[in-house]
């Protein structure tokens, strides 16, 4: 009876330990600024919901050290002409672009900002009107700062 007594509290343990990686995520961890997977089309449409017509796109997915997508990733960022869109707490966010140059791009919204920096472009098309780059994503809100490393295919016309 001791014995069992005794495992009970390793086991209660463990099973705390089990339930933080499953609520924070195997890969991310605990990120204090979970972007969550955001459709293409969900933004599209809350950009046309504001009568927008979209000229320039780019849909950025989750990317390993190398910059390589993340099997099976889904975007968690997508930017359309000058508003980028994520998803917080099942709700999609739209940040005005404020500021831009040649390889980085500002975004805010109220208490929201994120800047993405191109880190490289290639696979041009043939008159330049898009390519396919690796974007470091970096998102604040509520004090807190989360940095992703993402790939965007495709990104221009």
């Amino acid at each position: 009876m001791n014995a069992s007594i005794t495992k009970r509290p390793f086991a209660h343990a463990a099973g705390q330990v089990l339930l933080l990686f499953l609520s924070c995520g195997y890969l991310a961890g605990c990120s204090a600024l979970p972007l969550e997977p955001i459709t293409y089309q969900e933004a599209v449409t809350r950009y046309q919901e504001g009568g927008g017509i979209e000229n320039y796109r780019c849909a950025l997915v989750p990317a390993d050290e190398q910059y390589h997508a993340l099997r099976d990733a889904q975007p968690i960022a997508v930017e359309i002409d000058d508003v980028l869109f994520v998803k917080l707490a099942g709700t999609v966010q739209a940040l005005q672009q404020t500021d831009i140059t040649e390889t980085r791009t500002a975004y805010a919204h109220d208490d929201m900002a994120a800047t993405l920096t191109t880190v490289s472009q290639f696979n041009h098309s043939e008159y330049n009107e898009s390519d396919d780059r690796h974007v470091d994503l970096v998102f604040e809100a509520d004090g807190k700062t989360e940095t992703y490393k993402t790939f965007g295919a495709a990104c221009g016309l």
